[in-house]
Order: structure tokens, then C-alpha cells, then sequence
């Protein structure tokens, strides 16, 4: 009895995670469409990995883990995932991650071990026919809360009123690539019903999946549409191979291909017409050109140099920040200081290839190609039909194909390794070779379920309720710098609680003391201002030690010397922050924020020289970039260079340079006139 109801007790955590893509709590946490989810779906699987342990005492060779292909190709991406951890630039980013993801390898273990419990403990046709019909329902309430924001209320759940809606999932892109699963999943239910007797079931699974269809487009993610396209030829392609009995019904394949491609050929002939662009996701792909200017190509390219600078393992997980800034491209500041920062590649393969090296890109392909052999490989040996291994390599292409314009997120993880799971356990062979389970299972002790509950119970506690608790704390403190409480009362309360996001609840606080800072000096309020100076900047010298490598608590750090000088009357906060952002500038040669900032201190300093060296700099790395420009010209006026200025920003003018409202006031300026054109 002790292993049935520990099997109900998993399954019903298994049926939990399902609706985790449904919570989000905007009024509580910092990032509430992402923090609430990852700390509950780690808190359940840690339940159910405390039971399977327990089940695994009863019967080890039940539910011990089995050397299928698919179990190997999921352990070879952990294992290298957890090699680049701990060989990367910055191994604490690489493990936690921050607030925004939380997709550091903790929580990457915890979907590894949610995938290692579904497949070792469920095999039963019923029991997954069951899990993919909950799946579906509470996927069938998330794309029901994107209906809702997409025709009846725009501005439901933070939406904003956009074209594009979120739901429950924050991103649009989410939310497009959850409605694929959700499609793919929907239309097996459906077509495994027997016809005759179409039941309530099969008209459950239609309408779920119809609404994971419609979801991709309310998303408007174009590489999901593109995986779609995919994923329909690959579904195509396998019924042609494996129906060999069915002429006719291979004909209908073949015809939906070519007529797929007639299709979209139109769409792309006649693009520019009012009419595609209309077209929710279809329109933004037909018109979408690999320009290589464009800030996501860049974004690819720079992945490329980073893999090419550690080809083996990569720059650590998470860490795709650091190759960014090292191999930053000023062309990207073309496209507004928005495109300047990028924590990812934006192409799930492209930052795979950065992060974790050949090994890592190795290792995820592999995952992909080992389940779609397995399916087939099942599929000769008869253990899966025809629906399973078109249906399921259709969907592994199709989810891939998507993920070259976006990047993970915890929905995603969700059910990829759900999926993994779900092919695991129909591709296995099972033993003949079990002993018989009356001799087989034991039985548990008092003493070993109270210290498996106990253990459970510490570790949620102190990995996900102080992280969540934590959390909510810095909000508030955020929230009381606002209205103008006591800062070090206010940080003590964000920091009061032990939490590995320590550096996210500094870098949070610190970046609002900062505004708060300016308004205290305004309402002259000194004291105060100096107290919660002296503290931001005490915190932010712990991030820059526990990150060196991140410009980000460099340039904070030199906002706040800069503040020092007046509120401290102490000029050596200038030399403070002249090192720091020579440190920064670095590990960012081309960045222009970075230029920009320490040649207006280094004229300050007197250093006039290096003040016009640094601009200079900034103009030669891409010359196109206006506001380079009014700043070299800027530093000339100051110096008294007046001919220098006006000749920089004649320069400027002959090629072409337009200035924005803050350069056409300085240009006007330099120039003596009241406008510029």
C-alpha cells in the first residue's frame, strides 16, 4: 500500500505542475510572471523527487533509472550543462541566474529531475494518456486567458493593450511557443480516439488544441510560426513514411505540402501588400530580411565569437552577458541605446554554442535526434504507432525550428522535458527479468519517511520559500525608497532574509537609492542622503566583487561616485570612478555609454588628452552614431577649441549625420545658432 499511494502522491504533483504556467502574482514579487512559477515548480518537483526516493527504497529495481538512449541524451546535456557551470567566467551567475530568468543550473536540476521521475515511474498508457489530457486542459486556460486579452480586454493582466498578448506567461514569445505544444498535444488526443465513437474527449482534445493553433498567432511569434510550418511538413513527411498501406492517405500528405508551399510562396510574393501584413505572425515573418546590421543578427554573430574564444565548454550558462560586452559592435547603438544590452543571443542554438561550447551544442542536438530515433526505432518495433512517431518527431522540429529566434523560459522547460519524459516511456523496453514484487518490495520504516519529509521540507524551505521571501522584501524596500523611508532600514529589510539572489536584491535596491539620492540632495536633505549613499555604494562594491566581469555594477558604481563628489565634497570619488569605468571599458572596448561617461570625466580630471582620445574612439569604431559626434564636439568647446568643434561638427554634417533634440542643442550651441537642421 506504501507504494501506490506514494505513486497517487506523485501523480498528483505531476497534475500540479501543469497549471504552474497559470500563476503569476503582479502585486508581490519583483519579475511576477516568472519568480512565483520557478519557485513552485521546484518546490513540487522536490516533493516528488522525495517520494521517488522513498519508492525507490521500496523497489529499486522498479523504478531505478534505466540506461534508455533518451535517458543518456538528457544526462549528457545535464552533465555538460553542469561541466560549463563550473568551468565558466562566472560560475554563482551560471548556477542561480538572476531574477528576470532564474534558469541557473539549480533550477535546470530540478527539470532534470522532474524528467528523471516521469519516465522511471510511469509507463502505463492510461496513466500518460491521463497526464496529457490535464496538460492540455490547464494549457487550454492559459490560451483562453490570451483569447480574453486579445478580444475582450486588452489591458487584462498587463497586457498593455498590445497586438501581441501574453496571458499568464509575461512574453508573447512564451506564450506562442506554449500554444505549439499545446496544438501538437491536442491533435494526438483527438486522432487516437476511435472515430465511430468520437466522445466527449475527443471533442475536449479538438477544442484544446485549436486553441493552442490560434494561440501561436495571437502571440504573433514568428519563429514559432516558423517552427509550425516545420513541424506540419515533418508531420506530413512521417505519415508518407509510415502509412505505407495507406495510398491514399499519402497522396493527401503530399498534397498538403505542395499546397503549403504554393501557400506561402504567395504570402511571400505579395508581402508588402496591406493584406499579409495584416496577418497575425504570418505578416512580421513574410517581411522578416536577415539584414546583417539588424541588432539580433549582430546578436548571433557575436555567439559565434564567443564559441570561437572557448570552443569546448563555452562562457558558462547565463553568462552569454559577458561575451556580449567583450565583443560588443557599436553598430548596435544605430538602433537605439534599447539594443545596446543583450543578456542572450535571442536563438536558443546560437547562445547554446556561447555558453556550453561544442560539447553543449552537441549535447542538445543530441537530445532531439536520440528521441526522434528512438520513436522510430519504437515505431519498427512496434511499440508506438504511426500517430506517435509522426506526431512526436513533428513536434521536436517543430519545437527547435522556434527556438531560433527566442530562448527558453520556464514554460518551455516545462514541457519540453515532459515531452522527453513521454517519449522515454513509450520507447522503453520493459524487463521480463522483474522479480516478483511481493519478494521484491519492502517496506519503509517511521524513522526513514520522517527524514526524507524532513529533508524535503528544509530544502523548499531554504531554496524556494526564503528566495520567494526575499523577494517580496525587496519590493517593498523598493517601494519605501518611493516615498522617501528610511534606506538602511529599508535594505535591511530586502536583505533580511538569506537568499541566493543577494546581488539581484543589491543591484534592485541600489538602482532606486540612486534616483533616491538625487531627490534628497534636491530637498536638501543631506544626512539622509549620505547615509543611503554610503550604503549603496558599500553594496555595490560587493557586486562588483562578486561579478567583476559585469560593466552593469561598474556603471552604477560610477553614477554613485559621481553623486559622492558634491554630496561628499570629496574629489577623490572622481578617481574612484575613473577606475572603475577604465576597468569597465576593459571588458567593453567599443561600448560607447562607457566612452562617453569616462571622457567627461577625464576632462573634468584635466585630462583633456584621453577625454579626446576616448571620443575620437567612439567615432572611428562607427562613425554614423550622431551623438559621438556632438560630444567630441562638446570637449572641444569646453577646452576652448572652438574652431576644433565647429570643424567636428561640420564633419559631422558632410556626411550626413542627423542629430537627435539633446545633439541639435549642443550642435546649436557650438555653432552659435538657435537651431540646427
Amino acid at each position: 500500500m506504501q507504494k501506490k499511494h506514494l505513486e497517487i502522491f506523485i501523480k498528483i504533483l505531476v497534475y500540479a505542475t501543469f497549471f504552474v504556467p497559470l500563476v503569476v502574482i503582479p502585486s508581490s514579487y519583483i519579475f511576477p510572471f516568472i519568480v512565483p512559477k520557478i519557485l513552485l515548480i521546484r518546490s513540487l518537483v522536490v516533493l516528488m523527487f522525495g517520494a521517488y526516493i522513498l519508492l525507490l527504497a521500496i523497489n529499486w529495481q522498479e523504478y531505478k533509472p534505466k540506461f534508455t538512449p533518451v535517458n543518456m541524451a538528457v544526462g549528457l546535456f545535464y552533465f555538460s550543462f553542469l561541466l560549463s557551470t563550473f568551468v565558466g567566467v562566472d560560475w554563482y551567475k551560471s548556477f542561480w541566474d538572476n531574477h528576470e530568468r532564474m534558469l541557473g543550473l539549480f533550477t535546470i536540476t530540478h527539470f532534470a529531475l522532474y524528467y528523471l521521475v516521469l519516465s522511471s515511474v510511469f509507463k502505463s498508457a492510461v496513466d500518460w494518456k491521463w497526464f496529457l489530457r490535464i496538460f492540455l486542459g490547464a494549457g487550454f486556460l492559459v490560451m483562453f486567458i490570451g483569447f480574453w486579452q486579445q478580444y475582450i480586454n486588452t489591458q487584462a493582466l498587463l497586457n498593455g493593450g498590445g497586438d501581441r498578448v501574453s496571458a499568464t506567461l509575461g512574453n508573447p514569445i512564451y506564450f506562442s511557443g506554449y500554444g505549439l505544444f499545446l496544438m501538437f498535444i491536442g491533435y494526438y488526443l483527438w486522432i487516437r480516439e476511435p472515430i465511430r465513437l468520437r466522445s466527449g474527449w475527443a471533442w475536449y482534445a479538438l477544442v484544446g488544441g485549436l486553441f493552442g493553433f490560434f494561440g501561436i498567432f495571437w502571440g504573433g511569434t514568428r519563429g514559432t510560426v516558423l517552427g509550425l510550418l516545420a513541424g506540419a511538413g515533418v508531420l506530413c513527411i512521417s505519415y508518407i513514411i509510415s502509412l505505407k498501406e495507406h495510398k491514399k492517405i499519402r497522396q493527401i500528405m503530399a498534397g498538403a505540402i505542395i499546397l503549403a508551399i504554393v501557400v506561402m510562396g504567395v504570402f511571400y510574393a505579395f508581402r508588402q501588400t496591406d493584406f499579409v501584413k495584416s496577418i497575425p505572425a504570418i505578416g512580421r515573418l513574410a517581411n522578416t530580411t536577415l539584414d546583417p546590421k539588424t541588432p539580433r543578427y549582430m546578436a548571433w554573430g557575436i555567439a559565434v565569437d564567443a564559441w570561437k574564444d572557448k570552443p569546448v565548454f563555452g562562457w558558462g550558462p547565463n553568462n552569454y552577458f559577458y561575451a556580449f560586452n567583450q565583443f560588443y559592435r557599436p553598430e548596435f547603438l544605430e538602433s537605439g541605446w534599447g539594443e545596446t544590452w543583450f543578456d542572450n543571443a535571442h536563438n536558443v542554438v546560437m547562445n547554446t554554442l556561447a555558453v556550453q561550447g561544442g560539447v553543449g551544442i552537441i549535447t542538445y542536438f543530441g537530445m532531439f535526434g536520440v528521441a526522434i530515433f528512438s520513436l522510430w526505432k519504437g515505431f519498427k518495433h512496434k511499440q508506438v504507432d504511426a500517430h506517435l512517431v509522426s506526431l512526436g518527431s513533428a513536434f521536436l522540429v517543430a519545437h527547435l525550428i522556434s527556438l531560433v529566434t527566442v530562448f527558453e523560459n520556464p514554460t518551455s522547460y516545462l514541457y519540453f522535458f515532459f515531452f522527453m519524459a513521454f517519449v522515454s516511456s513509450q520507447t522503453s523496453v520493459v524487463s521480463n527479468q522483474i522479480l516478483d514484487k511481493k519478494i521484491i518490495n519492502k517496506s519503509l520504516s517511521i524513522g526513514s519517511i520522517v527524514t526524507v519529509v524532513c529533508i524535503v521540507s528544509l530544502f523548499i524551505y531554504s531554496t524556494d520559500i526564503n528566495p520567494a521571501r526575499a523577494n517580496k522584501n525587496t519590493l517593498l524596500a523598493i517601494r519605501g525608497l518611493y516615498q522617501d523611508q528610511d534606506g538602511a532600514e529599508l535594505f535591511k529589510l530586502a536583505s533580511s532574509v538569506p537568499s541566493p539572489h543577494i546581488d539581484d536584491i543589491r543591484n534592485d535596491f541600489v538602482r532606486t537609492a540612486t534616483q533616491g539620492i538625487t531627490k534628497l540632495i534636491q530637498n536638501k536633505q543631506i544626512d539622509k542622503a549620505k547615509a543611503l549613499f554610503d550604503l549603496s555604494y558599500g553594496e555595490m562594491q560587493k557586486n562588483i566583487l562578486l561579478h567583476p566581469l559585469d560593466i552593469r555594477a561598474h556603471i552604477q558604481q560610477a553614477q554613485l561616485a559621481f553623486l559622492g563628489v558634491n554630496l561628499k565634497q570629496d574629489p577623490l570619488y572622481f578617481l574612484q570612478a575613473e577606475q572603475v569605468l577604465s576597468e569597465a571599458l576593459k571588458l567593453s572596448p567599443k561600448r560607447q555609454q562607457i566612452q562617453y561617461m569616462l571622457s567627461g570625466l577625464e576632462l573634468q580630471l584635466g585630462k583633456k588628452d584621453e577625454a579626446i582620445k576616448l571620443a575620437q574612439d567612439s567615432i572611428d569604431n562607427d562613425p554614423l552614431i550622431g551623438e559621438s559626434w556632438w560630444r567630441l564636439a562638446l570637449i572641444y568647446n569646453e577646452m576652448g577649441k572652438k574652431a576644433e568643434a565647429i570643424t567636428t561638427i561640420q564633419k559631422a554634417l558632410d556626411q550626413g549625420i542627423v542629430f537627435d533634440d539633446q545633439g541639435k542643442q549642443v550642435v546649436g550651441a557650438v555653432m552659435g545658432t538657435s537651431t540646427v537642421k
